[in-house]
């Protein structure tokens, strides 16, 4: 199977502090990753290095078959911009804009589109407000807007930061909705950090880190199995770990039903 983010033995230090550990990870194309763990366990830094966004002090990083660990930082631009869809727990949108504006900025700056931009809107539940100041809207409007500008170059990858860490659990439960959609019917690799056992239910693997290292790397358990065993991977460090700060931040059946509190297929 076709693998569109791949770690290979990746560390990130900031002087004596070692934020990610030789950690190797690898997703194939059209699964939903959820990477979980306490804060300064290395999940942002993880997601920054498998985007482009920083660069591993060791290891090497492939994204959407290319290696980038060493792309100069022009091209590197280039492929975020079209391969690559971002959302943020703090939705990262220009509020004085439309929600169209948004929408197209990654196309105003040379991404390539063949999606309209009603068909994106209509495709996150906005239809019709393509011409309102996003600034007017609530919390999960703007995270939808986020989103249908994450998917409007027809990404390879979306990176989902906290995507419902400021959002109420029924709003948060929507946008998840739309992520495993994007991931199940456009076949896009999501990958998703987050602190929220109902939110990694969502996904088809689960990956735990602490210290810097990778602890746990499964399938998907159900919401309290995930809590759980985050409680558990996150009592103790691992052997030889580190203490850093945090520097910044086998799929399941395409369709399976996903209610907001967690469905998982449990694990061994």
């Amino acid at each position: 199977m076709e693998t569109t983010v791949e770690l290979d033995r990746v560390s990130r230090r900031y002087g004596p502090l070692t934020a990610l550990d030789h950690v190797s990870l690898a997703v194939p194309a059209g699964s939903f990753v959820a990477v979980m763990g306490a804060t300064g366990s290395g999940k942002s830094t993880l997601l920054q290095c498998a985007a482009g966004l920083d660069r591993p002090s060791s290891g090497a990083v492939r994204l959407a078959g290319r290696d980038i660990t060493r792309m100069r930082e022009r091209r590197l631009t280039r492929l975020r911009r079209d391969s690559i869809g971002f959302v943020f727990q703090s939705y990262n949108l220009l509020s004085d804009l439309t929600v169209r504006q948004n929408v197209l900025l990654p196309v105003r700056l040379g991404a390539r589109s063949s999606q309209p931009v009603d068909d994106a809107l209509r495709a996150v539940g906005l239809p019709g407000l393509g011409r309102q100041k996003v600034g007017t809207l609530s919390g999960g409007q703007r995270q939808r807007v986020a989103l249908a500008r994450a998917l409007i170059t027809e990404p390879a990858v979306i990176f989902a930061d906290e995507p419902t860490g400021a959002l109420d659990p029924t709003t948060g439960a929507q946008v998840l909705r739309l992520l495993r959609e994007a991931c199940d019917q456009r076949g896009v690799t999501v990958v998703m950090v987050t602190h929220d056992p109902a939110a990694a239910a969502w996904s088809d693997r689960l990956v735990l880190l602490h210290s810097g290292s990778m602890v746990a790397d499964s399938p998907t358990p159900d919401t309290d199995v995930i809590a759980h065993r985050l409680a558990d991977a996150c009592a103790d460090p691992p052997p030889g770990a580190a203490e850093p700060t945090e520097a910044a931040g086998a799929p399941r059946a395409a369709g399976a039903a996903r209610p907001a509190g967690g469905a998982g297929a449990g694990v061994a």
